[in-house]
């Protein structure tokens, strides 16, 4: 048996092996040090992995989920925080948050710190009239995390407002948000896999998650026809009727409708797609041109900012047709997860970095 197991882990090793090669695509990048602005971006540093960003209801400030890490990109989760970005100073800010009454989560979820690894988040107006912030959060327990968000002064502040546990098998990436304070959120994989089975998912692509739905009812329920190769970023349309899905694995973005559990539409991309923005009519989906070997040859621990492919696509809601695309190389960023539009710019997010960054819609300024 132990001869058998021996052979069985030598031959992965080789078939390992051998997907690593032809990951390899020769990808020229550029080094970054320090915090330049080029032609192509303008960068605002002293963040740390600016994962996810959402516009709040001044129109002015950006709120930005600073990611810690996970297993198995690192050998540990670590933690993160929340932050703040104005965009008419454009300077980094604090946000001030603050423990209160577990009113829009599980009575079993409660904490007596704020220690956060924070991932995707998402933002939204409930039906009561107060802005809820969720929280996708790696520490010290996976959980999805509730936040009101409130008016303090000519700044924001955040009040804990509850958690939700996750399942033992939870492994979540982003979260959508509905109105009556429910939400769907992104089963990545099996929280066990090592970074190089990861790998060799990413060749052979098979499913290794889907989404679940919350309510305060029912807990977590598996949405029908969400399966897919490490789903990520998850967006709700205006109305609550169309949920968005992306699969980096799969190189696809899926609407799917929640009334019939149909998929309506898909979009495929070269790249993987990270998180997305709803605009109006529109998504924008962020991608990265670039495989798992190429952030292992390009961007290890000693690189402050990872300056990899990544491609911003602008798709129409109704069918995921492509309305415009804008791809950069060898710029100031890269390894980008996010692309918000805001004020004709479109603000940029990493998880390998130390700045945000934006690009003019307007290519004339």
């Amino acid at each position: 048996m132990k001869i058998l197991k021996t052979i069985g882990f030598s031959i992965f090793s080789i078939v390992v092996i051998v997907v690593l090669v032809f990951q390899i695509t020769g990808q020229e990048v550029t080094p970054i040090s320090g915090c330049k602005s080029d032609s192509q971006v303008k960068v605002y540093c002293e963040f740390s992995k600016p994962e996810d960003i959402v516009v709040l209801p001044d129109d002015r400030h950006l709120l930005i989920s600073e990611f810690g890490a996970i297993v198995p990109l690192s050998p540990k989760n670590l933690p993160g925080k929340i932050s703040l970005f104005d965009t008419d100073t454009m300077k980094k800010k604090s946000i001030k948050v603050t423990l209160g009454e577990n009113i829009w989560g599980e009575d079993s979820c409660q904490r007596d710190d704020l220690l956060l690894s924070p991932h995707g988040i998402d933002l939204n107006q409930r039906s009561d009239g107060l802005y809820q912030l969720a929280v996708i959060n790696h520490m010290p327990k996976e959980t999805v995390e509730m936040f009101e968000l409130i008016k303090d002064n000519d700044n924001w502040a955040l009040i804990w407002r509850g958690c939700v546990n996750a399942l033992k098998t939870g492994y979540f990436n982003d979260v959508a948000l509905k109105s009556d304070g429910s939400f769907f959120t992104t089963q990545m994989y099996d929280k066990e896999t090592s970074y190089l089975t990861l790998v060799y998912i990413s060749f052979i692509k098979p499913d290794t998650g889907f989404v679940y739905q919350w309510d305060i009812d029912n807990g977590f329920i598996k949405i029908p026809n969400s399966e897919g190769s490490f789903p990520n970023g998850v967006s709700i349309s205006d109305d609550d009727r169309y949920l968005f899905v992306n699969y980096v694995f799969n190189h696809r973005t899926s609407k799917l409708n929640l009334e019939n559990y149909t998929v309506e539409a898909e979009h495929f991309s070269q790249g993987t797609p990270d998180n997305s923005s709803i605009d109006g009519d529109f998504i924008w989906v962020a991608t990265q041109d670039n495989t798992g070997i190429d952030l292992l040859i390009h961007c290890n621990k000693t690189v402050i900012q990872c300056s990899l492919p990544f491609t911003i696509y602008k798709l129409r809601q109704d069918d995921l047709s492509e309305v415009e695309t804008f791809s950069f190389k060898q710029t100031q960023m890269g390894s980008v997860t996010v692309g918000v539009p805001h004020n004709e710019k479109v603000w940029l997010g990493t998880f390998m970095g130390d700045r945000i960054a934006s690009f003019n819609l307007n290519q004339e300024e």
